[in-house]
C-alpha cells in the first residue's frame, strides 16, 4: 500500500460533503496494486480531502469522504455561492437523512430542507462565504384542494428551498406563502427577490397577487 499527501496551493477551494464545510488544503491519496488470478494488474486508489476548519488547526482528514463525493462551493478569490446550489445541497442532505431514517424504520422524525439551510448557512458564515446576487427569481407554486382544505407546494427545480403547506382557507394559505417568501429572502440576505408564478390551474390568479 502506497500513501501520499498532495499539498495544494492557494487559492484554496471550500468544499462540502455530508453537511460539513472545510477549506481543502491537501489530499490524502492511498494506492494499492493487485494482480488477479489471471495475472492482470489492477490499481486501486482513494483520494480523501484534508481540510482546515475555520476554528481548528489544519490537517483534518475526511476519512469517510472521497474527493468524488465532495462539492466545490467556491474558492478564496470569489467566496460566493449560488442560492440554487445552496438549496440543492440542503434538499439532498434532508432527503439523505430521511432515507436513512426510513431504512431504520424510524418514522418519528422528518428532516426539512429549511432546517438544514439554517445550519449550513451558519457554517458558510464562519468562512466568510456569502450568497451570489441573483436578483428576481420565479418561484413556481402548485395549489390545489385536499382533505384539510388547500395545499401549496413548490415545484422543483423552479424554486429555491422546497416547501409544502396546508391551510384550511385560501386566505390562510396566502399568509403562509407570504411568510415563506419573506423568510427565504431574508435567509439569502436579500440577494434574491422571489415572485410566485402558477404551477397548476388552481394557482392561476391566486399566487400572482401575493
Amino acid at each position: 500500500m502506497d500513501i501520499q499527501i498532495l499539498k495544494l496551493e492557494p487559492p484554496f477551494e471550500y468544499i462540502y460533503c455530508n453537511g460539513e464545510v472545510g477549506k481543502h488544503i491537501a489530499t490524502y491519496i492511498v494506492g494499492e496494486t493487485k494482480v488477479d488470478e489471471k495475472g492482470e494488474y489492477h490499481l486501486e486508489t482513494h483520494s480523501h480531502p484534508i481540510v482546515k476548519y475555520w476554528n481548528a488547526p489544519q490537517g483534518v482528514v475526511w476519512n469517510k469522504a472521497e474527493l468524488t463525493d465532495c462539492e466545490v462551493l467556491c474558492n478564496e478569490t470569489d467566496k460566493t455561492i449560488a442560492p440554487y446550489t445552496f438549496s440543492l445541497l440542503c434538499l439532498n442532505l434532508a432527503n439523505h437523512k430521511n432515507d436513512e431514517a426510513r431504512a431504520k424504520e424510524d418514522y418519528s422524525c422528518f428532516y426539512d430542507p429549511s432546517d438544514e439551510a439554517i445550519t449550513l448557512k451558519e457554517k458558510l458564515e464562519d468562512y466568510g462565504i456569502e450568497f451570489e446576487d441573483c436578483g428576481d427569481i420565479n418561484f413556481m407554486v402548485e395549489v390545489g384542494k385536499c382533505s384539510d382544505g388547500y395545499f401549496a407546494q413548490a415545484i422543483i427545480p423552479e424554486c429555491l428551498l422546497y416547501f409544502r403547506f396546508i391551510g384550511s382557507t385560501l386566505e390562510k394559505l396566502a399568509r403562509r406563502l407570504i411568510e415563506e417568501r419573506r423568510w427565504q429572502e431574508e435567509l439569502f440576505d436579500h440577494k434574491v427577490k422571489i415572485h410566485f408564478t402558477p404551477g397548476s390551474p388552481e394557482a392561476e390568479g391566486f399566487v400572482e397577487k401575493l
